[in-house]
């Protein structure tokens, strides 16, 4: 007997502990913060997505992170790591949008703005990046601006992007927003590469969301994008003040910095 578990006592020591002694949710959990926590990560993503503007090349590398479901630990480690990416890489887009939607809509709200919306063309990218995310916003933001100076509504940006942000659709000018228009919001944790070939082998499905990751082996987590405090870098790239828009020519009222929008659109969202 004593021999046995001797034998025993030394297999353990030679395996690790087998998974009747574990608890796999700790240890995914703990692996999930450790990789979470990859700062490094979450600007890496930050910065393909804003080095992605005007069509250009596609940076996104969330793809190249391993996805493992065992040991435990490691599972939870690059899950981490890949929604850490993300967070980075969506949050430009995010922020883009909030500016370009500040800037659609001081443009249209104006006498003018049926001749605005008229004339006005949508740019769809389509890639995650900054451009993509300013136009996806303009174009949303210009058909509030304009329903808003129409109804005699005060001049508030932010009011009508978070109107928006929890489901309010309009049209106006024969221009809309949402299913309405003609802008393909780029989904998070999306492969651009592979957003771009399914809309365009099917522009009929709109804001099809595709799974990028196979996680019926993983442990579902229920999860909040998360907002990082930016880096000085990151700060002083946004802390300015443009007086013209590239989708017109009317000088922007705005006044306030693109960083001084985002610090609005984060307290709104407290």
């Amino acid at each position: 007997m004593a021999v046995s578990a001797m034998l025993l006592a030394a297999t353990l020591g030679l395996t690790g502990c087998p998974p009747y002694l574990t608890d796999p949710d700790a240890e995914y959990d703990a692996g999930f913060a450790d990789g979470f926590a990859v700062d490094e990560k979450y600007w890496e993503g930050y910065d393909d997505s804003m080095a992605t503007v005007d069509a250009g090349p596609i940076y996104y590398s969330g793809g190249s992170i391993p996805y493992v479901t065992f040991p435990y630990y490691d599972a939870g480690y690059w899950d981490g790591v890949w929604y850490a990416y993300n967070d980075g890489y969506f949050v430009a887009y995010d922020y883009a949008f909030t500016i370009g939607f500040s800037e659609g809509y001081d443009m249209a709200f104006q006498p003018g703005w049926r001749s605005f919306l008229a004339n006005d063309v949508h740019i769809e990218y389509l890639d995650g990046g900054f451009s993509d995310g300013y136009n996806d916003g303009f174009s949303e933001g210009r058909v509030f601006g304009a329903w808003d100076y129409d109804a005699g509504w005060p001049f508030d940006w932010l009011d009508a992007m978070m109107d928006y942000r929890a489901g309010t659709d309009l049209i106006i000018g024969g221009v809309g927003t949402g299913e309405y228009g003609p802008v393909y919001l780029y989904e998070y944790g999306t492969d651009p590469h592979d957003f771009l070939k399914s809309v365009r082998a099917n522009r009929a499905k709109r804001g099809e969301l595709l799974a990028v990751r196979n996680r019926d082996d993983a442990k579902a987590k229920s999860y909040e994008l998360s907002y990082r405090p930016l880096t000085t870098e990151a700060r002083n790239a946004l802390n300015i003040a443009p007086t013209t828009s590239p989708r017109g020519d009317r000088k922007l009222t705005l006044g306030s910095t693109w960083l001084q929008r985002i610090n609005e659109y984060l307290n709104a969202m407290k």
